[in-house]
């Protein structure tokens, strides 16, 4: 048994990503006329990346998956 580490590049993106959802989300400015956009934009992007760690995850030897990963 081997202790779990996330892919490196896709882990970060993902914590950027949620980041930036967050500021869409909670703390847009009212006068900003694109802030709808710029909300919908980040949903997308963190929905990508979460895409992109599950696929970089999965491509990992099974020792170096999280512990029950594949468990149905």
């Amino acid at each position: 048994m081997s202790v779990y580490y996330a892919p490196p590049t896709e882990h970060q993106k993902l914590i950027a990503t949620a980041l930036d959802t967050i500021q869409a989300t909670h703390y847009y400015r009212e006068e900003d006329p694109h802030a709808d956009a710029a909300r919908e934009y980040a949903d997308e992007q963190l929905a990508l990346a979460a895409r992109n760690l599950t696929r970089a995850v999965d491509a990992l030897p099974a020792d170096e998956q999280p512990i029950g990963w594949t468990a149905e």
